[in-house]
């Protein structure tokens, strides 16, 4: 239930985010950045002061400390190198597509799992035969944006299939 709650609320806070509280986010997190930075260059002349002193960094207790965060990224690394699955470029036919109006705007569907969480609000989920005329002129908008976001979704896919087949001496695909 909880987790329920969770979605809830940052659906809920995603819905208030606009541009300034962006922009704000952004700032923040570019002055952690650059704090972040300046403890980096800290260290690091703290590694030299340590090493002109004759002290071992293990001697003052830090890289005892960093061996520990590097193991930890080392164990999850081969993960990374998992098989991806391989993508396949499904086309978008304008007959098999369910559509929506939503605030007085017509949406296409996009996965089937949306349409009993539509349907359950009281919204109507049509076949393309079923639109209501008045809002048919959109139907070929929805369509070619649906359309370049699948083609945009799969060469993003492809782009990572093909760098993890390059090192495993698998299928390189093209790019549509």
């Amino acid at each position: 239930m909880s987790i329920l709650l969770d979605k809830r609320e940052l659906k809920k806070a995603a819905k208030e985010l606009s541009l300034v509280k962006l922009t704000d986010v952004i700032n923040v997190l570019n002055a952690v950045l650059a704090e972040r930075q300046k403890e980096v260059e800290l260290i690091a002349q703290l590694e030299q002061l340590a090493k002109s002193q004759g002290f071992t960094l293990e001697q003052l207790g830090y890289k005892l400390n960093n061996d520990v965060v590097v193991l930890e990224g080392a164990e999850q690394q081969p993960k990374a190198d998992k098989r991806p699955t391989k993508p396949k470029f499904k086309t978008i036919n304008k007959e098999s597509q369910y559509f929506y109006v939503e605030d007085g705007k017509l949406q296409l569907l996009r996965t089937h799992t949306m349409k009993k969480g539509l349907q359950e609000r009281g919204i109507e989920v049509v076949p393309v035969s079923k639109v209501d005329k008045k809002y048919a002129k959109q139907i070929d908008g929805l369509i070619t944006e649906a359309t370049a976001q699948a083609v945009e979704n799969f060469n993003a896919k492809v782009a990572a299939w093909n760098e993890w087949a390059a090192a495993n001496a698998e299928e390189i695909l093209t790019k549509k």
